[in-house]
C-alpha cells in the first residue's frame, strides 16, 4: 500500500465499490438465469400444457354439446362436426402427453385421456349417427346412450381436473420465479449494504494512513526542496553574473576574430578571380593548340597528295622513257633502211638521225625528271614523317594541355568554393557574436530569474503551510 501513489489509491478505493457492484451484479445474474430457466420452463411447457388442457377441456364441452344438439335437431352434419370438434380435442390431450417440459404424471394423464375421448368420440358419432338415419334405432341405443352420458361425466371431470393441475403448475412456477426475485433483491441489498460499509472503512483507512500521511512526508520534502531551490537560485544568480562577464569578453574576442576572417575573405576572393583568370588562358591555348592541330592535319593531307602526284609524274616519265627508247629503235631501223636506199634514202638518214638525237634526249630528260621525282617522293615521305611525329607531338601538348585546363579550372571552383566557405564561417562567427552577446543577455535574465525563483520559494512555502491546514494534520 505505501508503493503506491495518491491516485493509485484513490482508484484503489473506487474499486472497492466497484468490487461491491459487481459482486451484487454477478449475483443478479445468476439469479437472473435460474429466473430465467424458470420462465423459459414456464412459456414452452407450463403455459402451452395449461392452454392445451383447457382446449381440451372447453372443446369437449363444445363436442358434446354439438351432438346434443344434432341429436334434437336431426342435423346429421352437426354429428360430423361434433366428431371433427372431438378429434382435435385428442389433438390437443396428444400435444400435451408429448410437452417435455411437463411431469410424467400430467403426460401420462393426458394421453388416457386422449384414448378416452377418441372412444367417445368414435362411439357417439357411431350412436348419434344411427339414431339420426333411423329414428327407431333410438330404443336400442339406450344402453349406449346411457354408457354415453357416463363416460361423457367422467371425461369432463378428467379433463377439468387435468386443466386445475396445469393452471396449478403453472401459477406455481410463477410464485416460485417472484419468491425467488424477492430473495433476490434482499440478497442484492445485504450485499450493496455490506459492501458500502466495507468501503466506507477501507476508505477510510486509505485516506488517514495512505493518502494523509504521504502529503505530509510530500509536503516535508517539498518544503526542504524549496529552501534547497532557495540556495540554488541564489548561487545561480551569482553564475549568471559571472557568465554574463565571460560572455561579453568572449564577443569581444569574437570580434577580432571576425575582422581576420573578413581579410582572409578578401584575399581568398582574390586567389579565386586570379584561378579564374588562369583558366580562361588555358582555354584559349587549348583553342589555339586545336587550331594548330587542325592545320597539322590540312599539312599532312596535302603531302599525302603531294607524294601521290610525285608517284604519278614518275609514271608518266617511265611512259615517256618507254616512248624514247623505242623512237631510238625506230631511228635505227630507219637509219638501216636508208642506208639501202643509198642516194635516194639520204635525206631520210638524215631526219632519222634527227629523231634518234632527239629520242637520246628526251631518254636522258626523262631518265633526270624521274631521279629528280624519286628524290623528291622520298623528301615527301620523310616530310610526312616528320608532319605525322608533329601532329602526333600536337596532339600530346593538346592532352597535356587539356589536362592543365582541368587543372586549373578545378583550381578555379575550388578556390570560389574555399571563398564561399570563409564567408560562411564569417557568416558563422556573425552568428556566434551574436549569440554570445544573447548568452550575455540570457545570463543577465538569468541572474533577475533567479531573484523571481526565491520569491517564488517563499510564495510556495507560505502554500505548503495552508496545505497543511487543509490537511489538518500536524507534523511529527
Amino acid at each position: 500500500m505505501n508503493r503506491l501513489n495518491i491516485t493509485a489509491k484513490i482508484w484503489l478505493s473506487i474499486a472497492v465499490f466497484v468490487l461491491g457492484f459487481v459482486v451484487a451484479t454477478v449475483l443478479g445474474q445468476l439469479q437472473g438465469r435460474s429466473t430465467e430457466s424458470a420462465l423459459r420452463t414456464a412459456s414452452e411447457s407450463l403455459f402451452p400444457a395449461a392452454q392445451q388442457s383447457q382446449n381440451g377441456a372447453n372443446g369437449f364441452e363444445k363436442m358434446v354439446k354439438g351432438f346434443s344438439d344434432a341429436v334434437m335437431t336431426q342435423d346429421a352434419s352437426g354429428v360430423e362436426q361434433s366428431a371433427a370438434e372431438g378429434r382435435q380435442v385428442v389433438e390437443s390431450l396428444r400435444g400435451l402427453s408429448s410437452l417435455s417440459g411437463s411431469t410424467a404424471d400430467r403426460r401420462d394423464e393426458a394421453g388416457k385421456l386422449a384414448v378416452s375421448v377418441d372412444q367417445f368420440v368414435s362411439e357417439a358419432q357411431s350412436v348419434y349417427g344411427a339414431v339420426l338415419s333411423n329414428p327407431a334405432n333410438m330404443a336400442k341405443m339406450q344402453d349406449r346412450m346411457r354408457g354415453l352420458a357416463t363416460l361423457t361425466e367422467s371425461s369432463k371431470a378428467a379433463l377439468q381436473k387435468l386443466k386445475e393441475e396445469c393452471s396449478g403448475d403453472l401459477k406455481q412456477q410463477l410464485a416460485t420465479v417472484q419468491d425467488g426475485s424477492a430473495r433476490q433483491r434482499l440478497v442484492d441489498l445485504v450485499v450493496f449494504a455490506v459492501t458500502l460499509l466495507v468501503a466506507g472503512v477501507i476508505v477510510n483507512l486509505t485516506i488517514r494512513r495512505a493518502i494523509t500521511g504521504p502529503i505530509m512526508r510530500v509536503i516535508d520534502g517539498v518544503q526542504g526542496a524549496a529552501e534547497e531551490a532557495g540556495n540554488a537560485s541564489d548561487r545561480m544568480a551569482e553564475a549568471g553574473k559571472v557568465v554574463a562577464r565571460d560572455a561579453q569578453e568572449q564577443a569581444s574576442y569574437i570580434e577580432e576574430t571576425s575582422a581576420s576572417l573578413e581579410e582572409i575573405s578578401a584575399t581568398t576572393r582574390q586567389n579565386a578571380d586570379r584561378a579564374g583568370e588562369a583558366d580562361g588562358l588555358m582555354q584559349e591555348a587549348t583553342q589555339l593548340v586545336a587550331q594548330a592541330t587542325h592545320a597539322m592535319n590540312d599539312l599532312t593531307t596535302s603531302m599525302d597528295l603531294i607524294a601521290k602526284s610525285s608517284n604519278q609524274v614518275a609514271t608518266v616519265l617511265k611512259s615517256i622513257d618507254d616512248i624514247a627508247f623505242h623512237t631510238n629503235i625506230l631511228a635505227l631501223n630507219a637509219a638501216v633502211e636508208a642506208a639501202r636506199a643509198g642516194e635516194v634514202g639520204a635525206g631520210f638518214s638524215v631526219v632519222a638521225d634527227e629523231v634518234r638525237s632527239l629520242a637520246h634526249r628526251a631518254a636522258d630528260a626523262a631518265k633526270e625528271s624521274a631521279d629528280i621525282v624519286a628524290k623528291t617522293i622520298t623528301d615527301v615521305s620523310k616530310g610526312v614523317e616528320l608532319v605525322s611525329l608533329a601532329h602526333k607531338a600536337f596532339d600530346r601538348v593538346s592532352g597535356k594541355i587539356g589536362n592543365s585546363s582541368q587543372v586549373v579550372s578545378q583550381i578555379a571552383i575550388a578556390s570560389k568554393e574555399q571563398s564561399r566557405g570563409v564567408e560562411q564561417i564569417g557568416q558563422a562567427v556573425s552568428r556566434m557574436g551574436s549569440v554570445t552577446q544573447n548568452n550575455a543577455s540570457n545570463a543577465q535574465q538569468t541572474a533577475e530569474s533567479a531573484d523571481a525563483l526565491t520569491t517564488q520559494v517563499q510564495t510556495t512555502r507560505r502554500h505548503l503551510e495552508e496545505l497543511v491546514a487543509v490537511v489538518g494534520m500536524h507534523r511529527n
